[in-house]
């Protein structure tokens, strides 16, 4: 009586499972690497801090580009949604970003993506509401060329970002 191989088909099956679950989510994200647990880093070309009506520019060189690009670092290290949160970024709160509101955009010289299951095709520009319109819930929007998409991604930790604006003097204890 031959013995039944039953290992052999059973690790194909799951190898295969596991083959179409990565397949289609790199299909879907654009990112064959959206499984990985760290994330990449990027250097901005250029920070800007929108301060309550006035438009501090931050480039490479500086102390504050350091103290906010590790905070970055950090807080885009874990993103807490598997989607994008329904929301966007109307005419009126962009106003209010610019003018009476703390807002920090982050531009980019390259397109950059994240090792999560969230679609991100040709983002180069970032926006954290710090005390603002959407402000404290960790949301992360995504922008190209000069105009934000609808949907924001959550930051885990929003945490290092408020203490390095608490560190530049931009926020108050």
């Amino acid at each position: 009586m031959p013995k039944t191989k039953v290992k052999e088909p059973l690790l194909i099956l799951v190898g295969a499972i596991l083959l179409i679950m990565w397949l289609i989510n790199a299909m879907n994200t654009g990112n064959a690497w959206w499984f990985l647990p760290f994330q990449p880093s990027y250097q901005p070309s250029r920070i800007v801090v929108r301060d309550y009506g006035t438009a501090v520019t931050i480039t490479p060189g500086t102390p504050e580009y350091a103290t906010l690009t590790t905070a970055f670092d950090e807080a885009f290290s874990d993103f807490s949604n598997t989607a994008l949160i329904d929301l966007g970024l109307g005419d009126e709160t962009l106003r209010r970003y610019a003018e009476e509101e703390l807002v920090i955009e982050i531009y980019y010289p390259e397109y950059i993506t994240f090792n999560t299951p969230v679609r991100m095709s040709k983002v180069n520009q970032l926006l954290i509401p710090v005390e603002a319109t959407h402000s404290g819930h960790g949301y992360l929007f995504l922008g190209s060329s000069g105009l934000w998409r609808i949907g924001p991604m959550v930051m885990a930790n929003e945490q290092p970002i408020i203490d390095a604006m608490r560190q530049l003097g931009y926020l108050q204890d």
